[in-house]
């Protein structure tokens, strides 16, 4: 960053007597107070002031100073410049310290951060700042955390939207007000906030990577938004007016959205249905699913791909991090795959056991010629001199064999078995099995291993009975 008219940040405080006579001081000093009261937030409250030293920021510190309300700067040094990153916390803490204004400083190692996350530097930083802001908030018994956000970067993330594609709700633009997060400034323009700057003699910094086309923001702010003003000189207020519409048109979508979700979609057995052919009779298809199941993490190639299996035939499968869904004859299927961590259960004696939602009673007994192996599927009945404690109880995984009863020890991959069986996905990763040191002995409720079945030659019986909790 550069710094601009800082020799005039050491002089007295009489400064504060030229906002006074500026117009505009007092109009950006009225749109503080108009927000604050159009937001129903009290002017007792305490503000966090995040403060990087740009034009935007130092004029809403100085701002919200003026006003008298109480506040606490913070500044983030990201590590991410040298020396003008330095030069920027110095700046700030110079700044604090002229107008006697609390701060706290921060230094991040975020390109570190970035790379064990693996996420981009800009999106580290995001989170790096986010996550010390709310921390602070608390720390200093705060109540907001205020940002510099202008009209400008109001125009700028409209674009970015348009670019990235993000539906409705990114033509909306930002939230003034988003949780504990207030902008009260995406009213006024950049202009206005640098004439408040030089009116008031403060000083800021500018981020020498802000002239750099190799961002996209900065693509935007020096090749699109000057055309646009060009072209319209009240660009940026047509901007606010079409968002400010456009957030009440996405109140009326979202309500159309809801109507056709009660229509469509229901739950079964921790499975959500949709309705395939309400979902094809629907005044807008695509746009319901896309609606619906972007919060679950499908993207809009997968979307448009769940919209054309309509006719296919049943089983095609999409998924999307933790969720899988599965195209049926009626519905299209969605639930959570996400396999619980080593979620496993020791039987390591006859009593009773609990997995999932399921009790598990072992017993052991002496049998004659007259036992009779139990034909519900419910029970696992087993040769108990063949087999060793104690056994595990968990669910499948990929790569699982057995030797399915009647096939004379021939082995069948569990994967063969769920097709024969004709398994949904969900009833795949339901399915439980149960252990006999590195041997499958019984794939629970459907098949026991032939190798360890009740023959004419046993004298001791071990069963496993299955009860829902």
């Amino acid at each position: 960053m550069q710094e601009k008219n800082s020799p005039s940040l050491f002089e007295c405080r009489e400064k504060w007597l030229i906002l006074g006579e500026s117009l505009n001081g007092k109009v950006m000093l009225d749109t503080i107070k108009k927000f604050l009261k159009e937001h129903d937030i009290d002017e007792k409250a305490g503000f966090i002031i995040t403060v990087s030293g740009g034009a935007d920021s130092i004029t809403l510190l100085h701002a919200f100073k003026y006003l008298n309300l109480r506040i606490h700067a913070l500044h983030c040094n990201f590590n991410l410049r040298g020396k003008e990153s330095n030069m920027d916390e110095q700046f700030v803490k110079r700044f604090c310290e002229t107008y006697g204004i609390p701060m706290s400083v921060k230094r991040f190692e975020t390109r570190e951060y970035a790379q064990k996350k693996g996420i981009s530097i800009e999106m580290a930083a995001r989170e790096l700042r986010y996550a010390w802001f709310e921390e602070m908030r608390l720390k200093k018994k705060m109540d907001y955390i205020v940002v510099g956000h202008h009209a400008d970067d109001l125009a700028e993330t409209l674009f970015i939207n348009i670019c990235r594609g993000t539906g409705i709700k990114g033509l909306t633009g930002i939230r003034p007000v988003k949780d504990k997060i207030l902008r009260p400034l995406l009213s006024r323009s950049r202009e206005e906030i640098i004439a408040y700057i030089e009116q008031n003699q403060l000083g800021y910094r500018t981020d020498s990577t802000n002239n750099s086309l190799d961002y996209v923001r900065n693509k935007i702010r020096h090749l699109i938004i000057p055309v646009c003003k060009e072209i319209n000189p009240s660009f940026l207020n047509t901007v606010q007016e079409n968002c400010n519409t456009l957030k009440e048109v996405e109140q009326i979508y979202k309500y159309g959205i809801d109507c056709l979700k009660a229509n469509i979609v229901s739950e079964e057995n921790g499975e959500i249905l949709i309705d395939i052919q309400k979902t094809m009779a629907s005044p807008a298809p695509y746009t319901f699913l896309f609606e619906f199941l972007r919060p679950y993490g499908f993207n809009a190639t997968q979307i448009e791909d769940i919209l054309h299996s309509n006719e296919a035939i049943p089983g095609k499968q999409f998924e999307a991090g933790e969720y899988l869904l599965t195209k049926g004859r009626v519905y299209w299927r969605l639930f959570n795959i996400l396999e619980k961590e080593e979620e496993r259960t020791l039987l390591a004696d006859s009593g009773e056991y609990h997995l999932d939602d399921y009790t598990f009673t072992l017993g052991e007994q002496e049998i004659d010629d007259s036992f009779q192996v139990p034909q519900d599927s419910e029970i696992g009945c087993f040769d108990l001199d063949k087999i060793t404690y104690p056994l595990v109880l968990r669910h499948w995984s990929t790569g699982d064999w057995f030797c399915p009863l009647g096939m004379k020890r021939s082995k069948k991959k569990l994967s063969d078995l769920f097709t024969d069986l004709k398994f949904s996905a969900k009833q795949k990763k339901e399915c439980l099995i149960l252990q006999s040191g590195k041997d499958i002995i019984w794939v629970v409720g459907h098949r026991i291993d032939d190798r360890y079945k009740v023959s004419p030659a046993t004298k001791r019986v071990l069963t496993v009975k299955r009860d829902t909790k």
